[in-house]
């Protein structure tokens, strides 16, 4: 630790007297913003040492509710210069909402809610293979595009499967932002 470090820990632990204080002006400054003491310098009392020596003007420094701000007596603050005459922003016409959207969600919706119920059982006709059976009413969404094979039929409403879940819950999703106020 070097001298003045020691010296600052002095200070801040109470240890060190005005005098030491005074003759830095370092410890001067820190002693006025932590403990809000003013320590002038003091003026040498033996006058082999006062020979020589200029004039030091005191000046008290004015404080402020903040400590961490230092006024300096004397620094004049410009005049802020005058904002530029600037154009208006052109108005944004506001986006209507995409009646498309509302309509898709709607018919999403109402399409995987049918199918839970087996609205589009006639398309079993469709179905050849040796597996099908007419009471399989409700499609598969998974296998939607083989509506001529027995994976792509379930039986009605008790049983829901995952995809059915899936195509409800997004098209209630798609619904609800579809019609969301911006």
């Amino acid at each position: 630790m070097d001298a003045h470090d020691d010296k600052v820990k002095r200070l801040l632990d109470g240890e060190i007297d005005e005098a030491e204080i005074a003759a830095d002006p370092v410890l001067a400054s820190l002693a006025e913003r932590i403990f809000g003491l003013n320590i002038e310098p003091i003026t040498p009392t033996k006058p082999s040492q006062s020979t020589g020596l200029p004039e030091v003007e005191v000046v008290t420094a004015m404080t402020t509710q903040d400590n961490m701000i230092e006024v300096v007596p004397g620094a004049a603050i410009p005049e802020p210069m005058p904002l530029p005459n600037l154009p208006n922003l052109p108005k944004v016409p506001e986006k209507k909402s995409n009646g498309l959207l509302k309509v898709f969600s709607i018919s999403a919706l109402v399409v995987s809610i049918g199918n839970l119920f087996g609205a589009f059982g006639f398309l079993n006709s469709q179905c050849t293979a040796e597996k099908c059976t007419s009471e399989a009413t409700r499609l598969n969404w998974i296998d939607i595009h083989n509506i001529s094979n027995e994976q792509a039929w379930s039986l009605p409403f008790p049983e829901i499967g995952i995809p059915d879940y899936v195509a409800v819950v997004s098209s209630i999703i798609l619904l609800i932002l579809a019609f969301r106020k911006k």
